[in-house]
């Protein structure tokens, strides 16, 4: 399968033209058109990550995260200079899909939901319609058909998303039966999901100022727990797609936080 028909799938399931308009999605380093027999998957582009990939023969990189949002030039002897070098050398193609994901409510991006059994889960934030007439948009909210209690909804949630730190902000309810979220930095969505009858919210990277002035409760499972394990899942879904003919390797990344929990030292989420 050649670069051009690789790219043509990937656009089939999460279209570019439904990307943010700030966003950078599609080629981020043009390689030669080539056959491509492996595509190596990832959340962001990094340097031990693209070193990975090529290492394992990978034709293709695919990412969630862009190599950069606005254009710019390899200036510094830095991380963006080093993926550049690596991915120049072994000339494949770089190419990411991120809010061109981020909107398909039916794919990867709304597996919390499912793995939660939530139903009627629907898009928390409307932005378009498909060809097909299915509902674009950012998040999404669900019911319990019998409400769990808080204290065991956060257990879950945790354990769902390996998440072994989760920051809890906002009033607490005793019994959790209607969930909103968005993976990433999506706390801006919040007050849309309590405005819908949300009991608790759960994104990443919650900021100091919205946590003191949420009406509703938030769980902050960080940006990483959430997009790395949708990326994991999005690898199988683009590995049915292409039907065996091209191999596809998810490659896992490093959450970049670790804690300092007292008595206990260093640990990662």
């Amino acid at each position: 399968m050649k670069t051009t028909e690789v790219i043509s799938r990937i656009e089939s399931l999460v279209p570019s033209g439904f990307a943010a308009s700030w966003d950078n999605c599609g080629v981020q380093i043009a390689g030669s058109e080539r056959e491509v027999q492996k595509i190596a998957i990832a959340l962001d582009p990094l340097p031990q990550v693209v070193s990975s990939a090529i290492e394992w023969g990978a034709d293709f990189v695919l990412t969630h995260h862009p190599l950069a949002i606005d254009a710019k030039l390899p200036s510094k002897l830095d991380w963006f200079h080093d993926v550049m070098k690596q991915v120049f050398c072994a000339d494949v193609t770089l190419f990411a899909s991120h809010t061109s994901l981020d909107v398909q409510f039916k794919g990867a991006v709304s597996w919390l939901g499912r793995e939660l059994g939530l139903d009627n889960l629907r898009v928390l934030d409307p932005v378009a319609e498909d060809e097909a007439g299915d509902i674009l948009g950012y998040g999404c909210i669900g019911e319990y058909a019998s409400p769990v209690l808080f204290t065991d909804f956060v257990e879950h949630v945790a354990q769902l998303s390996g998440c072994g730190v989760v920051a809890l902000c906002g009033p607490e309810p005793e019994k959790v039966g209607c969930v909103g979220m968005c993976p990433g930095s999506g706390s801006s969505l919040m007050d849309k999901a309590f405005s819908l009858g949300a009991d608790v919210f759960i994104t990443g990277d919650m900021k100091y100022h919205p946590a003191q002035e949420s009406v509703g409760a938030v769980l902050d499972v960080g940006h990483f727990s959430l997009e790395e394990e949708m990326m994991r899942r999005f690898s199988a879904i683009l590995s049915e797609e292409l039907g065996g003919e091209v191999e596809v390797k998810f490659f896992s990344g490093r959450n970049p936080f670790a804690y300092h929990v007292q008595g206990e030292g260093v640990c990662r989420p």
